[in-house]
């Protein structure tokens, strides 16, 4: 997004932010359920039209009109942002500022482990891309009971493998020293692992799923890849496996997320490595672009 190279439509120039957190500074004439002071995060659903088939069964966030706040409108890297009241939530009592701008990428990973892939208790799993998305799968792996975690990066992902190790993974390969396919294809009896999570994105780790799930396994893709597949899939059908695309959540999804962080069953302030002002954001993309930072939070100065 930051190099305006992302494979769906970006309507630039706007300003990005669509992960945040904050207080209320006032509200609208309509607003009846929050009130001025009120600490909230928000879904990243700035706009849908609330009438259409996908809005009226709970999906939403795939309504043909939908906005996303640093995608379709200017989002949070502000000050100050607009927000409807349909998509705020309250941020529990225990639960900081900073952990709740970080609710959007746990309800991702909820959405992919629990509402799609349907996690069994003694499932093995295997993670592709330790990145913040596969770092919080794994959470939500071991929350939903998976026996092996296995999460496979590559060089430069060090301190991104450590972090998935505090957060579930019970397995960690560097695919630069380890080819990973045989170490999980020892599992279930030599068919592979239950399910898969590609959060890397290229066509080479889709590729790799294939090679790793077992028969009627399934894959989730939910990391963005927007080169051409140039490898067959036949794969896909010889081992009857289930490939789904997950896309971002639902309001349930944020207040069951919400719940987990105020019961203290996910701690998400591990996972910020930086905190800069606003004015440096600059230097917060860097970090995440050398893979030096995992998340880095924005402070705005309110009222300069």
């Amino acid at each position: 997004m930051h190099h305006n190279n992302v494979s769906y439509p970006v309507e630039v120039p706007l300003i990005l932010g669509h992960e945040f957190s904050g207080i209320i500074a006032k509200t609208g004439s309509r607003v009846e359920k929050f009130k001025t002071g009120d600490r909230v995060t928000a879904e990243t659903h700035a706009e849908y039209c609330g009438k259409c088939l996908l809005c009226r069964t709970n999906d939403y966030r795939l309504c043909r009109d939908r906005k996303g706040y640093g995608f379709g409108v200017d989002g949070a890297y502000a000050e100050y942002v607009k927000v409807p009241e349909r998509i705020l939530h309250r941020v529990p009592d225990n639960v900081s500022l900073e952990e709740a701008a970080l609710t959007e990428p746990l309800c991702v990973a909820y959405n992919v482990v629990v509402e799609k892939m349907k996690v069994k208790p003694g499932d093995v799993a295997v993670v592709i891309g330790p990145g913040p998305i596969g770092i919080l799968a794994c959470k939500m792996l071991e929350l939903s009971g998976a026996s092996e975690i296995i999460v496979i990066g590559t060089g430069g992902d060090e301190k991104r493998l450590e972090m998935a190790g505090k957060y579930g993974a019970t397995m960690i390969i560097n695919s630069d020293n380890t080819d990973p396919v045989p170490i999980v294809l020892e599992k279930n009896e030599g068919y592979g692992a239950d399910v898969v999570v590609d959060a890397a994105g290229p066509a080479a780790t889709l590729k790799l799923s294939l090679e790793l799930v077992r028969p009627s396994g399934i894959i989730n893709k939910v990391a963005w890849g927007p080169e051409p597949v140039d490898f067959s899939l036949d794969k896909l059908i010889s081992k009857a496996v289930t490939l789904q695309g997950s896309f971002s959540h639902t309001w349930d999804i944020w207040e069951k997320c919400l719940k987990l962080m105020e019961e203290g069953q996910v701690n998400l302030a591990d996972l910020i490595t930086h905190r800069l002002s606003l004015e440096d954001w600059e230097k917060g993309f860097e970090l995440v672009e050398s893979r030096e930072g995992i998340k880095v939070v924005l402070k705005p100065n309110i009222g300069k």
